[in-house]
């Protein structure tokens, strides 16, 4: 009876024992949440938001059904600018508790906010059921707002009418300014009405707030092609398709931007070298790309009409430089280059009229216009008068291998012993003087330089030179002594 008794009274001790640790250890746990909560106050307030987050995390892992826990938490993300997880929070808090007029307060504003402006209006529904007389119930009339604005969007967006989309856009992003969507649809309506800057600035907005967003990536990637900034163009479509490899239109946009890109580095290798002909071939294929691009295109016409001028082909080339330029009145270098191939097919007057245009849209600001219309103005005066570079029969941006080839063959032709009868050699007389006195200038670099500014090169005679200055007569001339040696021709 007494080992009885004994055993009872031990079990009993154990018992108590066990009772008294829980007790202990329950203490133990109220301790350690009031303290994580405390840090979690010290730390918010301090500014501190990650190490504020860390232990609001804790205190719900010990107390997961406070629905005040995830309310002081929904604040750190808030500050944050974590909107979906402080949304999540405080869904949280009014599913434990869901008479707390606090959060449903917190919530319609959050909503507005992010552009659920109908949830934000059942919310508003709700906290009038709890409380018809609380005072933040004013501001439904903005959720209702936002709410009516945004299906009026919808519906324009709809039926593609993107100005009276983007007009009532703008009326719900005034509540809903941190609404990724709203920012997104309003990026498409610029897109639409040309705008582009306004489209990257508004998917700026969408990446700030949602940075792995696809559509504002591809989107923005696609205003700055656009605009013809291809290097920030494909550095979209790179961090596009590390979101999502597969991505069909970010892929087929990429290979567009690279083509661009690829085409451009090529033709200012291939001209670099001189290769024309083959910058030509490259420029085509440029354009074949996207042949109605507002800017690389123009641009490629213009340097196609460049290297189709440095091969002479002028006809081809004043039609390719007038594409440019109906591309963009606006564009000074389209119409200088014009001038230039104007001045090359001998329409003076047409060249001068464009170097005009050209200085006029640079706003006077570019010596090499003001140079090329003096020398357009030059050519004009004196295709009137005596014209050198008819004479010889070479271009105005003839060589001087070219020229002097031209002087031999013409000297050849005129050359009075070859020609019989009084008449007949008085015309050639006057003709070899005439060949001889424009190799004479167009030889010289610096009598050529003031005879393609409109200058007189012959002191005492107007006109750019003319006549037998100085007794000039066709056997003195230097074409027929070189390296100290006279030569003579015989013609038979």
């Amino acid at each position: 009876m007494m080992i009885y008794h004994k055993a009872v009274q031990c079990f009993l001790k154990v018992i108590i024992l066990f009772a008294l640790s829980d007790v202990v250890f329950c203490d133990g746990d109220a301790q350690s949440v009031g303290k994580l909560r405390s840090g979690a106050e010290l730390a918010f307030s301090k500014g501190d938001s990650e190490q504020a987050l860390k232990l609001w995390e804790e205190v719900i892992n010990l107390e997961p059904d406070n629905d005040s826990n995830y309310y002081k938490r929904y604040r750190v993300f808030l500050r944050q600018q974590k909107l979906k997880e402080a949304l999540a929070d405080l869904n949280t808090a009014m599913r434990l508790n869901p008479k707390n007029e606090n959060v449903l307060v917190q919530r319609s504003k959050l909503q507005i906010r992010m552009g659920r402006c109908e949830e934000a209006v059942q919310d508003y529904n709700n906290l009038r059921k709890l409380n018809p007389s609380h005072k933040d119930l004013s501001k439904q009339a903005d959720a209702t707002q936002c709410a009516q604005s945004m299906m009026e969007a919808r519906r324009a967006f709809h039926h593609s009418n993107w100005p009276l989309a983007k007009d009532y856009l703008d009326q719900a992003i005034r509540f809903a300014e941190a609404s990724p969507s709203l920012h997104l649809e309003r990026s498409w309506c610029w897109f639409h009405m040309g705008e582009q800057y306004d489209t990257i600035a508004d998917t700026g907005k969408v990446l700030k707030l949602e940075l792995d967003n696809m559509e504002a990536l591809g989107l923005r990637g696609r205003a700055y092609y656009i605009l013809g900034e291809f290097d920030t163009s494909i550095n979209h479509y790179r961090k596009a398709l590390k979101l999502d490899p597969e991505h069909k239109e970010c892929k087929d946009m990429y290979r567009v931007v690279k083509s661009v890109l690829d085409n451009q580095k090529k033709y200012e290798k291939a001209v670099a070298g001189g290769d024309h002909k083959r910058g030509i071939e490259i420029l085509t294929k440029l354009i074949a790309v996207d042949p109605n691009h507002r800017t690389f295109v123009p641009k490629a016409r213009l340097n196609l009409a460049r290297s189709l001028r440095h091969l002479k082909k002028y006809k081809e080339a004043r039609a390719e430089a007038e594409l440019a330029v109906q591309a963009d009145e606006s564009n000074a270098e389209a119409h200088k280059v014009l001038g230039q191939i104007f001045v090359d097919l001998e329409d003076y007057e047409t060249a001068v009229h464009k170097f005009n245009k050209a200085k006029e849209l640079s706003e006077g600001g570019d010596r090499e216009i003001d140079e090329e219309l003096r020398k357009a103005e030059a050519a004009l005066k004196q295709s009137k008068q005596k014209d050198y570079y008819k004479t010889l029969k070479v271009s105005r941006r003839a060589t001087q291998k070219e020229i002097k080839k031209a002087y031999r063959e013409l000297a050849l032709q005129w050359h009075p012993d070859k020609h019989k009868g009084e008449e007949e050699k008085e015309k050639a007389e006057k003709q070899f003087q005439l060949v001889a006195e424009a190799y004479e200038v167009l030889s010289d670099q610096e009598k050529r330089a003031q005879y393609d500014r409109g200058e007189e090169v012959f002191p005492n005679q107007g006109g750019g030179g003319g006549g037998q200055h100085g007794g000039f007569h066709h056997h003195q001339h230097p074409f027929f002594r070189q390296g100290g040696q006279q030569f003579h021709f015989r013609f038979g």
